[in-house]
Protein backbone atom coordinates (compact mmCIF):
# COMPACT_ATOMS: atom_id res chain seq x y z
CA UNK A 1 0.00 0.00 0.00
CA UNK A 2 1.06 3.60 -0.42
CA UNK A 3 2.09 5.75 2.55
CA UNK A 4 0.19 8.84 3.62
CA UNK A 5 2.13 11.74 2.09
CA UNK A 6 1.21 15.25 3.20
CA UNK A 7 2.98 17.28 1.85
CA UNK A 8 5.92 16.75 -0.49
CA UNK A 9 7.34 19.33 -2.88
CA UNK A 10 8.44 17.60 -6.08
CA UNK A 11 11.68 19.62 -6.19
CA UNK A 12 12.76 17.95 -2.92
CA UNK A 13 12.72 14.49 -4.53
CA UNK A 14 15.53 12.63 -6.28
CA UNK A 15 15.69 12.12 -10.04
CA UNK A 16 15.49 8.54 -11.39
CA UNK A 17 15.70 7.10 -14.87
CA UNK A 18 12.18 7.19 -16.26
CA UNK A 19 10.20 3.93 -16.26
CA UNK A 20 9.26 4.12 -19.95
CA UNK A 21 10.54 0.93 -21.62
CA UNK A 22 10.56 0.34 -25.39
CA UNK A 23 10.94 4.06 -26.05
CA UNK A 24 13.53 5.85 -28.19
CA UNK A 25 15.25 8.85 -26.67
CA UNK A 26 17.70 9.59 -23.87
CA UNK A 27 17.67 11.99 -20.96
CA UNK A 28 14.19 11.04 -19.74
CA UNK A 29 13.95 11.28 -15.96
CA UNK A 30 11.30 11.07 -13.26
CA UNK A 31 10.63 11.98 -9.67
CA UNK A 32 8.61 9.44 -7.71
CA UNK A 33 5.79 11.21 -5.89
CA UNK A 34 4.22 8.04 -4.46
CA UNK A 35 5.00 4.35 -4.91
CA UNK A 36 3.28 1.11 -3.93
CA UNK A 37 5.97 -1.57 -3.67
CA UNK A 38 3.35 -4.31 -3.32
CA UNK A 39 1.62 -3.98 -6.68
CA UNK A 40 3.64 -1.41 -8.66
CA UNK A 41 1.10 1.42 -8.55
CA UNK A 42 2.88 4.76 -8.72
CA UNK A 43 2.55 8.49 -9.27
CA UNK A 44 5.46 10.25 -10.96
CA UNK A 45 6.52 13.54 -12.50
CA UNK A 46 8.42 12.88 -15.75
CA UNK A 47 10.63 15.33 -17.63
CA UNK A 48 11.67 14.86 -21.26
CA UNK A 49 14.89 16.80 -21.69
CA UNK A 50 15.11 15.48 -25.26
CA UNK A 51 12.58 14.31 -27.83
CA UNK A 52 11.19 10.82 -27.20
CA UNK A 53 8.94 8.39 -29.01
CA UNK A 54 7.56 4.88 -28.60
CA UNK A 55 5.71 2.55 -31.02
CA UNK A 56 2.16 1.42 -30.33
CA UNK A 57 1.46 -1.27 -27.77
CA UNK A 58 -0.13 -1.94 -24.41
CA UNK A 59 0.78 -1.16 -20.79
CA UNK A 60 0.78 -3.78 -18.06
CA UNK A 61 -0.99 -1.33 -15.72
CA UNK A 62 -3.81 1.18 -16.09
CA UNK A 63 -1.87 4.27 -17.18
CA UNK A 64 -2.56 8.02 -17.22
CA UNK A 65 -0.61 11.02 -18.50
CA UNK A 66 -1.34 14.70 -17.81
CA UNK A 67 0.72 17.31 -19.69
CA UNK A 68 2.00 19.94 -17.29
CA UNK A 69 4.06 21.69 -19.97
CA UNK A 70 5.12 20.95 -23.56
CA UNK A 71 3.60 18.88 -26.36
CA UNK A 72 2.88 15.22 -27.04
CA UNK A 73 1.32 13.36 -29.94
CA UNK A 74 -0.66 10.19 -29.41
CA UNK A 75 -1.80 8.69 -32.69
CA UNK A 76 -3.13 11.63 -34.69
CA UNK A 77 -3.96 13.78 -31.64
CA UNK A 78 -1.71 16.58 -30.35
CA UNK A 79 -1.94 17.49 -26.66
CA UNK A 80 -0.31 20.54 -25.09
CA UNK A 81 -0.50 21.92 -21.57
CA UNK A 82 -3.63 20.53 -19.90
CA UNK A 83 -3.81 17.52 -22.22
CA UNK A 84 -4.70 14.15 -20.71
CA UNK A 85 -4.96 10.55 -21.82
CA UNK A 86 -5.67 7.26 -20.09
CA UNK A 87 -5.35 3.67 -21.29
CA UNK A 88 -6.49 0.59 -19.36
CA UNK A 89 -4.01 -2.26 -18.97
CA UNK A 90 -3.76 -4.50 -22.00
CA UNK A 91 -5.39 -2.08 -24.45
CA UNK A 92 -3.24 -1.43 -27.53
CA UNK A 93 -2.71 2.30 -28.04
CA UNK A 94 -1.11 4.20 -30.95
CA UNK A 95 2.48 5.38 -31.05
CA UNK A 96 3.47 8.34 -28.88
CA UNK A 97 5.87 11.18 -29.66
CA UNK A 98 7.00 13.74 -27.09
CA UNK A 99 8.62 17.11 -27.74
CA UNK A 100 11.83 18.01 -25.89
CA UNK A 101 11.15 20.09 -22.77
CA UNK A 102 7.81 18.41 -22.04
CA UNK A 103 6.84 17.69 -18.43
CA UNK A 104 4.04 15.31 -17.49
CA UNK A 105 2.37 13.75 -14.48
CA UNK A 106 2.23 9.97 -14.98
CA UNK A 107 0.13 7.52 -12.99
CA UNK A 108 -0.39 3.77 -13.05
CA UNK A 109 -2.58 1.44 -11.01
CA UNK A 110 -2.24 -2.24 -10.10
CA UNK A 111 0.72 -3.01 -12.30
CA UNK A 112 4.36 -2.22 -12.93
CA UNK A 113 6.08 -0.17 -15.66
CA UNK A 114 5.87 -2.99 -18.23
CA UNK A 115 5.00 -2.14 -21.84
CA UNK A 116 4.71 -4.52 -24.78
CA UNK A 117 5.01 -3.39 -28.40
CA UNK A 118 1.96 -4.78 -30.19
CA UNK A 119 -0.89 -3.92 -32.52
CA UNK A 120 -3.28 -6.20 -30.61
CA UNK A 121 -4.84 -6.06 -27.17
CA UNK A 122 -3.59 -8.42 -24.49
CA UNK A 123 -6.56 -10.67 -23.68
CA UNK A 124 -5.17 -11.37 -20.21
CA UNK A 125 -6.07 -7.80 -19.25
CA UNK A 126 -8.94 -6.93 -21.57
CA UNK A 127 -10.96 -9.95 -20.44
CA UNK A 128 -11.54 -8.17 -17.14
CA UNK A 129 -12.52 -4.97 -18.89
CA UNK A 130 -9.14 -3.30 -18.63
CA UNK A 131 -10.25 -1.02 -15.80
CA UNK A 132 -8.93 -1.06 -12.29
CA UNK A 133 -12.29 -1.27 -10.55
CA UNK A 134 -14.90 -1.81 -13.22
CA UNK A 135 -15.86 -4.83 -15.30
CA UNK A 136 -16.96 -2.54 -18.14
CA UNK A 137 -14.90 -2.60 -21.33
CA UNK A 138 -12.01 -0.17 -21.18
CA UNK A 139 -11.25 2.41 -23.86
CA UNK A 140 -8.54 4.91 -24.69
CA UNK A 141 -9.55 8.28 -23.23
CA UNK A 142 -8.05 11.49 -24.68
CA UNK A 143 -9.05 14.90 -23.31
CA UNK A 144 -7.90 18.50 -23.79
CA UNK A 145 -8.84 20.14 -20.50
CA UNK A 146 -8.17 23.64 -21.86
CA UNK A 147 -11.24 23.25 -24.11
CA UNK A 148 -13.49 22.22 -21.21
CA UNK A 149 -15.71 24.55 -19.18
CA UNK A 150 -15.49 24.61 -15.40
CA UNK A 151 -18.53 22.89 -13.92
CA UNK A 152 -20.03 23.17 -10.43
CA UNK A 153 -18.89 20.56 -7.93
CA UNK A 154 -21.29 17.69 -8.61
CA UNK A 155 -20.27 16.06 -5.33
CA UNK A 156 -21.96 18.74 -3.20
CA UNK A 157 -25.36 20.40 -3.40
CA UNK A 158 -24.14 23.87 -2.39
CA UNK A 159 -22.33 24.63 -5.64
CA UNK A 160 -21.36 28.17 -4.66
CA UNK A 161 -19.32 27.04 -1.70
CA UNK A 162 -17.06 24.48 -3.29
CA UNK A 163 -14.45 24.02 -5.97
CA UNK A 164 -15.18 24.09 -9.69
CA UNK A 165 -14.24 20.92 -11.58
CA UNK A 166 -13.20 19.56 -14.96
CA UNK A 167 -13.87 15.82 -15.10
CA UNK A 168 -11.12 14.14 -17.15
CA UNK A 169 -11.99 10.50 -16.52
CA UNK A 170 -14.72 8.50 -14.82
CA UNK A 171 -14.39 4.72 -14.71
CA UNK A 172 -17.56 3.31 -16.33
CA UNK A 173 -18.37 1.24 -13.27
CA UNK A 174 -21.53 -0.84 -13.49
CA UNK A 175 -24.17 -0.38 -10.74
CA UNK A 176 -23.02 -3.44 -8.81
CA UNK A 177 -19.45 -2.14 -8.61
CA UNK A 178 -20.46 0.05 -5.62
CA UNK A 179 -19.10 3.23 -7.22
CA UNK A 180 -15.52 2.03 -6.85
CA UNK A 181 -14.48 3.26 -10.29
CA UNK A 182 -11.53 5.64 -10.52
CA UNK A 183 -12.05 9.37 -11.00
CA UNK A 184 -9.56 11.91 -12.42
CA UNK A 185 -10.22 15.64 -12.51
CA UNK A 186 -8.82 19.15 -12.31
CA UNK A 187 -10.19 21.43 -9.58
CA UNK A 188 -10.14 25.20 -9.25
CA UNK A 189 -10.71 27.35 -6.16
CA UNK A 190 -11.32 31.02 -7.02
CA UNK A 191 -9.26 33.75 -5.29
CA UNK A 192 -10.11 34.03 -1.61
CA UNK A 193 -12.27 30.87 -1.59
CA UNK A 194 -12.57 29.40 1.89
CA UNK A 195 -14.21 26.47 3.65
CA UNK A 196 -13.78 26.21 7.41
CA UNK A 197 -15.01 22.60 7.77
CA UNK A 198 -13.07 19.36 8.10
CA UNK A 199 -13.86 16.61 5.57
CA UNK A 200 -12.91 12.98 5.04
CA UNK A 201 -13.79 10.44 2.34
CA UNK A 202 -14.28 6.66 1.95
CA UNK A 203 -11.71 6.65 -0.88
CA UNK A 204 -8.10 7.66 -1.31
CA UNK A 205 -7.40 11.13 -2.67
CA UNK A 206 -4.21 12.33 -4.27
CA UNK A 207 -3.45 15.71 -5.71
CA UNK A 208 -0.75 17.80 -7.35
CA UNK A 209 -0.77 21.58 -7.14
CA UNK A 210 -0.59 23.19 -10.59
CA UNK A 211 -1.09 26.92 -10.01
CA UNK A 212 -1.73 29.35 -7.16
CA UNK A 213 -1.81 28.30 -3.51
CA UNK A 214 -4.18 26.72 -1.01
CA UNK A 215 -3.61 26.72 2.76
CA UNK A 216 -5.12 23.97 4.93
CA UNK A 217 -4.39 22.00 8.08
CA UNK A 218 -1.43 20.08 6.60
CA UNK A 219 0.33 23.11 5.14
CA UNK A 220 0.32 25.09 1.87
CA UNK A 221 -0.30 23.61 -1.56
CA UNK A 222 1.85 25.75 -3.84
CA UNK A 223 2.93 24.79 -7.40
CA UNK A 224 4.68 21.41 -7.49
CA UNK A 225 3.37 20.23 -4.11
CA UNK A 226 1.88 16.73 -3.92
CA UNK A 227 -0.15 14.68 -1.46
CA UNK A 228 -1.46 11.11 -1.27
CA UNK A 229 -4.13 10.77 1.38
CA UNK A 230 -5.61 7.35 2.27
CA UNK A 231 -9.31 7.03 2.98
CA UNK A 232 -10.72 8.34 6.28
CA UNK A 233 -8.08 11.05 6.91
CA UNK A 234 -9.65 14.34 8.00
CA UNK A 235 -8.42 17.52 6.29
CA UNK A 236 -9.49 21.16 6.04
CA UNK A 237 -9.91 24.41 6.75
CA UNK A 238 -9.12 25.57 3.22
CA UNK A 239 -8.19 29.09 2.16
CA UNK A 240 -7.24 29.86 -1.47
CA UNK A 241 -4.77 32.61 -2.37
CA UNK A 242 -6.13 36.08 -3.02
CA UNK A 243 -4.17 36.48 -6.26
CA UNK A 244 -4.89 33.52 -8.56
CA UNK A 245 -6.80 31.19 -6.31
CA UNK A 246 -5.64 27.59 -6.68
CA UNK A 247 -5.71 24.90 -9.37
CA UNK A 248 -4.88 21.24 -8.72
CA UNK A 249 -4.94 17.82 -10.37
CA UNK A 250 -6.87 15.12 -8.46
CA UNK A 251 -7.25 11.34 -8.57
CA UNK A 252 -9.55 9.14 -6.47
CA UNK A 253 -10.28 5.41 -6.39
CA UNK A 254 -14.03 5.88 -6.04
CA UNK A 255 -16.85 8.37 -5.79
CA UNK A 256 -15.95 11.47 -3.77
CA UNK A 257 -18.26 11.49 -0.77
CA UNK A 258 -17.61 14.34 1.67
CA UNK A 259 -18.22 13.46 5.31
CA UNK A 260 -18.28 16.71 7.25
CA UNK A 261 -17.02 17.55 10.76
CA UNK A 262 -17.56 20.93 12.42
CA UNK A 263 -16.32 22.35 15.71
CA UNK A 264 -13.69 19.63 15.91
CA UNK A 265 -11.18 19.52 18.78
CA UNK A 266 -8.08 17.35 18.97
CA UNK A 267 -6.99 16.56 22.54
CA UNK A 268 -3.89 14.52 23.33
CA UNK A 269 -3.47 13.61 27.00
CA UNK A 270 -1.11 11.34 28.88
CA UNK A 271 1.72 11.08 31.40
CA UNK A 272 5.29 11.84 30.34
CA UNK A 273 7.52 8.96 31.52
CA UNK A 274 11.08 9.75 30.46
CA UNK A 275 10.95 13.23 28.89
CA UNK A 276 9.92 16.78 29.79
CA UNK A 277 6.94 17.88 27.69
CA UNK A 278 7.67 21.52 28.55
CA UNK A 279 10.98 21.44 26.69
CA UNK A 280 9.87 19.17 23.83
CA UNK A 281 6.74 21.06 22.93
CA UNK A 282 3.56 19.45 21.58
CA UNK A 283 3.80 15.91 20.22
CA UNK A 284 1.16 14.00 18.27
CA UNK A 285 1.35 10.53 16.74
CA UNK A 286 0.48 9.49 13.22
CA UNK A 287 1.99 12.39 11.29
CA UNK A 288 2.27 11.60 7.56
CA UNK A 289 5.33 11.74 5.32
CA UNK A 290 6.47 15.32 4.73
CA UNK A 291 9.26 16.96 2.71
CA UNK A 292 11.65 19.65 3.85
CA UNK A 293 10.07 22.42 1.77
CA UNK A 294 6.86 22.01 3.77
CA UNK A 295 8.71 23.26 6.85
CA UNK A 296 8.24 22.40 10.50
CA UNK A 297 4.91 21.07 11.76
CA UNK A 298 2.71 23.74 13.30
CA UNK A 299 1.15 21.46 15.87
CA UNK A 300 -0.47 24.31 17.78
CA UNK A 301 -2.36 25.25 14.62
CA UNK A 302 -3.59 21.75 13.74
Amino acid sequence: MRPHVELIQQSDLCWHDAELPRGQGKGIKQRNLSYDEEDGSASMRVEFTKAWKRPGGYHHADTEWYVEEGLIRIGDRFLGKGGYWRAPAGLAIPKIEVQAGTRILMFREYGDWGFSVSTKNRSKFVSRGGNTASRAQGELSIVDSTRMEWMPNAYEGDTQRFLKLKLLYLDPASPDDNNTGFVTMVAWAPPGWSDNRLVHHPVFEEGYSLEGDLVYNFGTLDPGTYFFRPAMVKHGHFVAGEDRGWTGFFRLDGSLINWITTEERVIVEGNAVNYDPKTQGPVISGLPVRSRSAGEWDLDGQ
